[in-house]
């Protein structure tokens, strides 16, 4: 992290104090242990994000969440476990720095892949539907675990907006709908790519959204506050994995020299609805 990023997150923690202190949120026991949690977990998170985070034209609120987003990213969720493009042997870690390896360095996350999806997941959906059900012993299609970096207006997994980011949470809805449901199987899956049933293609696989929807509103907006500051990775042009072509894409237009996306006053606005 460069300097001035390492000035924005503590200028972030001390922000927030303020905020704290000043707003009158601190006015019993009870709300000042709850307080002094959440401020340390907004440190916290801004102490672990392992890549150099936008912080241009957030409201000192949205600066704080960002803070909450990467303790709920980073050490909650775990989310760059999965959400990575990185290979064996160190998937989503760096080299020297894969904490299951004998002597390692610090575990560390490979920022030239943080969240930028690509990890295949084969055809492993939740159950075999098994012989004697319409599809056999068909188990569909690779699934690829999507980019969650922000496009090129600064909105995290390809463009979504807050609302639309809540909706895929709360619901597994695929809104980009890759992998539909199949409604033949003879002489070959159709449409190409779809999921046989009683498995419901219209919804997220592998993706842990039963458990992610019962989050609040303000941790899903943390969530979607931190991916709109992370470094915005273009994959837009990589190879189709296993025929899957839509997982990846990802466009970043112009960035400035650390690969952080800059938003235009345009799509800070959306993102703050």
């Amino acid at each position: 992290m460069t300097n001035e990023n390492s000035a924005k997150t503590v200028g972030a923690g001390a922000l927030l104090l303020v905020v704290l202190l000043l707003g009158g949120l601190i006015n019993s026991p009870s709300a000042h242990a709850q307080s002094n949690a959440d401020a340390d977990r907004i440190q916290q998170g801004f102490a672990m994000a392992p890549v150099p985070l936008n912080l241009m034209g957030k409201s000192s609120y949205q600066v704080a969440l960002v803070g909450r987003g990467s303790y709920l990213v980073n050490a909650i969720g775990d989310c760059n476990g999965c959400h990575t493009s990185g290979g064996p042997p160190n998937f989503n870690y760096l080299y020297g720095h894969n904490p299951y390896f004998l002597h390692p360095g610090p575990a560390q996350a490979n920022p030239a892949e943080y969240l930028a999806g690509g990890a295949n997941f084969s055809t492993a959906l939740p159950f075999n539907v098994g012989p004697g059900l319409p599809y056999g012993n068909y188990l569909g299609p690779n699934i690829i675990a999507r980019n969650l970096t922000p496009d090129l207006h600064g909105l995290p997994e390809g463009g979504k907006t807050l609302a639309q980011f809540r909706g895929v949470l709360r619901t597994g809805v695929d809104m980009d709908h890759i992998h539909p449901t199949c409604t033949s199987s003879t002489p070959v899956p159709t449409p190409p790519n779809c999921i046989p049933p009683p498995v419901d293609g219209s919804r997220l696989q592998i993706m842990p959204w039963p458990v992610f929807h019962q989050l609040s509103d303000d941790d899903i907006e943390a969530v979607y506050e931190y991916l709109s500051a992370i470094p915005c990775i273009d994959n837009k042009t990589s190879t189709p994995p296993d025929g899957a072509p839509n997982e990846l894409r990802n466009n970043c237009g112009s960035s400035d020299n650390s690969g952080a996306v800059m938003p235009t006053e345009d799509s800070l606005a959306r993102t703050r609805r």
